[in-house]
């Protein structure tokens, strides 16, 4: 075709970002096709445009600035693959044909057909940029039916966050979600130090980019506020909401973790806020460490500075009650640092066991543990392979479901009852962990606590101090000035065993000699140190949210 130089073409190539796997052309094979169209009809090309972007909704700078141009005189005409390249969404579409109706765009040159300025052709046009509009808001509707159906599976419809992986390689529509080998206990650890108490979230942060080497997928490091979503993000302790924004809660199919206790024990910490705050003064006892036992409120801390007469400067710390709880009268008065460090030293000088008597102990406790749980733990084995059998036949019920083998209807009736039975299964094989293996973890870390807390305060940082303080419990309050451990009552036992322990020690100085070795053994195994080791042993186990010492602590 000769158009004789009045007609001034302009070159448009796009390719959809949202596509991706259902694009059809890339924009080098589109550029094959325009230059077939060019020599074809030979085409004066003015401009080219190349660009990345969806044509779903109006804004795309390329396009806009076609507009800009045929509207200026500039260029009159355009040559493009197919109609859906320049629109998706109807205020494009009618941009193009008012160009035509007002003269400034003359024709446009597409693989199939040739859109003058006519009525048919405009109809065909408008007609065929509908058609593309129709299909793409079909498929989009199919997309989040299709998500919500694998929400309803367990599994959650989007990328999961730092720590899990998806499984590229499952079944499209129900590639589950697995954990990332690599960063799964570093985030596991991070979840660990801010639940200590120890540190502040920042902190935390400084500790996992700068030691542990904790990056994004992407391999930057973590910003503060994709530390505060990581934290605030239920699909950690095992559940998500579908859509993300007012949708409905779903439990996944992934391995959790954090417990549903730890996750609420952080939210707690970080205040639900989701935003860190400068730290300009680090008080060992504040940051919901303590609360008040009157209204509840966080215990917080102010320094304050005293100047004398004759030049002396004095600083002192304090810790009060905001009383911030509306319609809650509250006359809880501040207590002294000096005077709240006292009791937390005299409390573990009450609890401190040798480090002879902890190796007895812990002798007693496996040796204990063993008789009693022998019949448990072969109870456990069987519920463990049960579990076994029902997770694979829920697998197997998911597969089957996202192949088209089976309907909605048909999955959730079968998953509803295979679910209920691996919940089951689930919580008596947790029981049974519990009972056997995080009992002799948990009384190791107890013990060990207790033998080093005492120097371990004494010498200790204030950050150091703050986590001892958060191993006693996560229910201690402020209450006349005094330290309430009402909430924590395995802290009973345990005074009643040290105690004893420092009455009886001295006469059976030193612990170690043979001498004295059946006398211990035998004092451990009276009755009155039976039952309050048993005592312990179940004040601890029922309690889920008390399941470990900090580490850096003992």
């Amino acid at each position: 075709m000769n158009n004789n130089g009045t007609l001034r073409h302009a070159e448009y190539l796009r390719k959809s970002t949202d596509d991706k796997e259902k694009q059809v052309l890339s924009l080098g094979s589109q550029r094959d096709v325009l230059d077939r169209l060019k020599k074809a009809h030979e085409l004066r090309i003015i401009e080219t445009v190349e660009e990345m972007m969806s044509a779903k909704r109006p804004g795309r700078p390329g396009f806009a600035k076609l507009i800009k141009q045929i509207k200026a005189g500039k260029i009159n005409a355009l040559v493009t693959w197919a109609p859906h390249r320049l629109s998706r969404n109807s205020v494009d579409i009618g941009e193009l044909i008012n160009l035509f109706d007002t003269g400034h765009l003359k024709e446009i040159v597409t693989e199939s057909h040739v859109y003058r300025n006519n009525p048919m052709d405009i109809f065909m046009l408008g007609f065929h940029c509908l058609q593309a509009k129709f299909e793409n808001d079909n498929k989009a509707i199919d997309v989040k039916g299709g998500m919500i159906r694998s929400a309803k599976l367990g599994i959650y419809p989007s990328r999961p966050p730092l720590g899990y992986l998806p499984d590229k390689g499952g079944i499209k529509g129900a590639r589950k979600r697995r954990i990332d080998p690599v960063n799964f206990p570093i985030v596991r650890k991070l979840w660990e130090q801010v639940l200590s108490g120890q540190y502040t979230p920042k902190q935390v942060l400084d500790i996992a980019t700068e030691q542990w080497g904790l990056r994004s997928k992407k391999g930057l490091k973590l910003s503060k506020s994709t530390l505060y979503q990581m934290l605030n993000n239920p699909f950690y302790y095992g559940e998500y909401r579908w859509p993300r924004n007012g949708g409905e809660w779903y439990k996944g199919i992934h391995k959790p973790m954090v417990s549903k206790a730890e996750f609420d024990r952080v939210q707690l910490l970080i205040g639900k806020t989701g935003r860190a705050r400068p730290v300009k003064h680090y008080f060992a006892f504040g940051g919901c460490s303590l609360h008040c036992s009157v209204c509840g409120c966080a215990i917080s801390g102010c320094e304050k500075t005293k100047y004398q007469k004759n030049g002396n400067v004095h600083t002192y710390q304090y810790y009060f009650c905001p009383k911030h709880k509306p319609g809650v009268l509250c006359k809880e008065p501040p207590v002294s640092g000096k005077s709240l460090e006292a009791q937390i030293e005299r409390l573990l000088q009450e609890i401190n066991i040798s480090k002879d008597l902890h190796q007895y102990l812990m002798a007693w406790v496996r040796r204990e543990n063993k008789k009693r749980f022998t019949e448990i733990l072969a109870q456990n084995a069987a519920n463990k392979l049960a579990y076994d059998v029902v997770t694979n036949k829920l697998d197997g019920l998911i597969d089957m479901r996202a192949g088209g083998l089976i309907t909605d209807a048909q999955y959730q009736e079968r998953a509803q009852k295979t679910q209920s039975e691996e919940t089951r299964l689930a919580q008596l094989i947790k029981d049974a962990d519990d009972s056997v293996s995080g009992w002799i973890e948990t009384a190791e870390k107890m013990f060990s606590f207790a033998e080093m807390a005492v120097y371990n305060f004494k010498k200790g940082s204030a950050a150091a101090k703050r986590g001892i303080l958060v191993s006693l419990g996560w229910n201690l309050c402020i209450k006349d000035r005094k330290l309430d451990l009402s909430g924590e009552n395995w802290i009973v036992p345990l005074r009643h065993i040290a105690k004893r322990l420092q009455e009886e020690l001295p006469a059976l100085e030193p612990v170690l000699a043979l001498e004295n070795k059946v006398q211990v053994e035998n004092f451990l195994n009276s009755p009155f140190m039976c039952s309050q080791l048993d005592d312990l042993r179940n004040r601890i186990i029922k309690n889920p949210q008390k399941k470990y010492f900090t580490a850096d602590d003992i």
